[in-house]
């Protein structure tokens, strides 16, 4: 009888013990999450005046963002420039989303396997007037292919882990998501490329200025496109707005200035559009610089062929094919 009494005892005292074990693992596992999720970052988009990143790209060279103003402005060096309030946007938004999978390290040993040395990382800080509130370096990334969404038969994709770890501190986090990828870029990624932004269903005239007499205009009259009366093949026109309405370009060329009159130029004007102006003129060698007054501070390369394929077309190009006519036998 005591010996079956003991036996239940230590049965007891061994789900007790079991009992405690999983709840302290519980506790510190959700206590580690908490500390994660909540801790490792935490910034107010709307509060934020400055960003400086450290591209691992750029082998650490600074840029720099700054408000002036309602609108953002990036500087490296002493280079400033123009860039697209939607990129500081996405910076931010991909901060705010950080989403901590785990803990990986916190050897300082290990900085180096996870390229979060103060050499190897895409180091990002983020101020809110002169409060530092957000210091990290972003790492090493890895991805594995995505659980299928329905059974063995669903989507594929990848999944993304960035190794990431905070300024002055020693552990290394995973997190989700490719986020090395859209810090880690040269300067001008970041800069405004616009060259044209327009709706192809506000143009209503089209200004081609070009050496000589070969200067044209193409007009929209009740719903068909005209060049000089004559009707032109109108797919062809709208092929060509559509092409144009969201043209841009990494390519710029921060050491020009004109010299003289555009060579080419292409006027786009409509009620309901103010007038956009494609601007051309001789660069170094084959090279030709064009200027747009939707962003008239930047200058752009391109080759001759491109231009005239892309933007400064021939009167030709807009009319319809000639077919050619089989000979008979």
């Amino acid at each position: 009888m005591a010996k079956s009494l003991n036996n239940k005892t230590l049965l007891y005292i061994l789900g007790a013990l079991i009992l405690l074990f999983v709840g302290v693992k519980w506790y510190q596992h959700a206590r580690v999450e908490r500390t994660l999720r909540s801790d490792l970052i935490e910034v107010d988009t709307a509060k934020v005046t400055e960003i400086f990143l450290y591209p691992a790209c750029e082998k650490g060279s600074e840029i720099h963002f700054y408000l002036q103003g309602k609108d953002w402005k990036v500087k490296k060096g002493q280079l400033e420039a123009e860039t697209e309030n939607n990129t500081v946007k996405s910076l931010l938004s991909s901060l705010q989303d950080l989403k901590v999978k785990s803990l990986v390290s916190k050897d300082k040993k290990k900085w180096a396997d996870y390229q979060v040395t103060d050499t190897s990382g895409t180091r990002v800080k983020v101020l809110q007037g002169k409060k530092v509130v957000a210091d990290l370096y972003l790492g090493r990334f890895s991805y594995q292919p995505a659980s299928p969404a329905y059974g063995m038969y669903g989507g594929g994709g990848v999944t993304g882990t960035t190794y990431v770890r905070l300024a002055k501190e020693n552990e290394v986090y995973a997190v989700d998501g490719f986020l090395v990828f859209t810090f880690n870029q040269n300067f001008n990624m970041f800069r405004k490329q616009v060259i044209a932004r327009f709706d192809p269903a506000q143009v209503e005239k089209i200004q081609f200025s070009y050496p000589a007499d070969t200067s044209f205009v193409l007009e929209l009259r009740d719903k068909k496109w005209m060049l000089a009366g004559t009707p032109v093949d109108s797919s062809k026109v709208a092929n060509f707005l559509n092409r144009l309405s969201y043209k841009s370009s990494t390519d710029f060329n921060d050491r020009f200035s004109p010299q003289g009159n555009a060579i080419y130029s292409v006027t786009l004007e409509g009620k309901s559009l103010k007038p956009i102006t494609i601007e051309a003129y001789p660069g170094q060698g084959d090279t030709i610089v064009v200027n747009s007054n939707q962003n008239p501070k930047s200058w752009f390369n391109f080759t001759q062929k491109t231009l005239s394929e892309e933007i400064f077309c021939s009167r030709l190009h807009f009319f319809p094919d000639v077919k050619k006519e089989k000979k008979s036998k």
